[in-house]
């Protein structure tokens, strides 16, 4: 046989193939914006753009041109999407005294873009939320000057404090999780966004008797609600406090104990960086993005005083707990990139009082008094913290 048969078979395969017809792969589905929600009050909106999958985003601000007519406004391009139609058709209509509407069309192929336009100038910030995938802008009225995306504003501002003496200290309670998400569930099937929903209902009530705090839930009942839902509610309400209450879960089932969260980039340990991951919904790589967007945001909170209401709440619930149940491990106060505290304008924490997964504290959960217990322990801190606190310095 020639050397050179397999280099003459190699060439006929080659010219066969090439002359089969060519077939072309499918182009990836485009990322269809499927709604566009809001939340505002004159000094703050929170804008979230839904898509039903992923899209990389540019983010870009264009300042008012009195020749033409227009406002300032952020516009955000959204690669490789396509947008419904009903949102094609029909802006959403702000008129706030900070948004005029929001608007979205197909700027070019493959590209959606979406436009804010703006009564004025206001700082802004742009990042992203997965699972499902959507866009959020935090646009700050208190700021005359815009912000590039995606950044703080251009200036150092200092800590924000409370408002003006109004009378009432504003709280809103945000039992975790509920509807389709039950939260951790435990050993004999107990939920979590069952006992959350139970103790958030006694604090609001216990606040509620006390004529200086108005009281407000993110949920009363068993439904679901977005973590930037939660946060922008808060905000809208212009509340003081926003306490977001949990129960704690680990794969050890030993691990037990009361702890008490503030926001950081950071995380204290291993487990609290995987409990942001499953408060999140997401995996604990999917965690390195939102580092950058608390660090933007870290002038909206007030981190020294929600450092100390979580210290005054995680105090109260384990001299409390101690005093009627019996021992229980003080995890004390940690830090974690916790998505429900991103953007949060006020004081913000979140409690995950006992593991829901360690069978002894499971039991004490299905105890009404302990629940109560925590209940109690979490309007003392409140209680203490308002009277004396931070607040009260401040002249509310």
């Amino acid at each position: 046989m020639s050397p050179l048969t397999p280099y003459f078979r190699a060439a006929v395969l080659a010219a066969f193939l090439l002359s089969l017809p060519q077939l072309s792969l499918p182009s990836p589905r485009p990322a269809t914006v499927s709604g566009i929600r809001f939340w505002t009050n004159e000094e703050y909106t929170r804008v979230a753009i839904d898509l039903e999958d992923e899209a990389p985003y540019e983010a870009n601000f264009l300042r008012a041109d009195p020749e033409r007519n227009l406002p300032p406004r952020i516009f955000i391009d959204l690669q490789g999407a396509d947008i419904r139609k009903e949102i094609l058709k029909t802006p959403v209509q702000v008129r706030n005294g900070l948004l005029k509407v929001v608007r979205a069309g197909r700027f070019r192929k493959g590209v959606v873009r979406v436009v804010v336009d703006l009564e004025r100038e206001s700082s802004y910030r742009v990042f992203t939320m997965t699972d499902p995938f959507r866009v959020i802008i935090d646009i700050d009225g208190k700021t005359e000057t815009a912000a590039p995306a995606g950044s703080a504003a251009p200036r150092e501002t200092p800590e924000p404090r409370p408002a003006p003496s109004r009378g009432k200290i504003r709280v809103m309670l945000d039992p975790g999780h509920g509807g389709k998400d039950p939260g951790a569930i435990g050993p004999t099937g107990l939920r979590e966004k069952d006992v959350v929903l139970a103790i958030g209902r006694r604090v609001r009530d216990l606040l509620r008797r006390d004529g200086a705090y108005e009281v407000k839930m993110t949920r009363d009942s068993d439904v679901f609600i977005p973590l930037e839902e939660r946060t922008a509610m808060a905000n809208e309400a212009r509340s003081d406090l926003f306490v977001s209450l949990h129960i704690n879960a680990s794969p050890n089932r030993k691990a037990e104990g009361i702890s008490t969260y503030v926001l950081s980039r950071a995380s204290s340990d291993r487990h609290s960086l995987e409990l942001a991951a499953r408060e999140n919904g997401v995996p604990v790589a999917k965690l390195s993005a939102v580092k950058f967007i608390i660090d933007d945001l870290s002038t909206y909170g007030r981190k020294k005083e929600s450092l100390r209401l979580a210290k005054t709440v995680n105090d109260a619930i384990v001299k409390n707990v101690n005093g009627r149940f019996g021992k229980v491990a003080d995890l004390g106060l940690k830090q974690a990139p916790f998505y429900v505290l991103v953007g949060a304008r006020m004081t913000a924490v979140l409690v995950e009082a006992s593991f829901i997964t360690n069978r002894r504290e499971e039991a004490r959960l299905y105890d009404p008094e302990y629940l109560a217990t925590i209940a109690d322990s979490v309007v003392e801190a409140i209680r203490y913290y308002g009277e004396k606190g931070a607040l009260a310095h401040a002249g509310l």
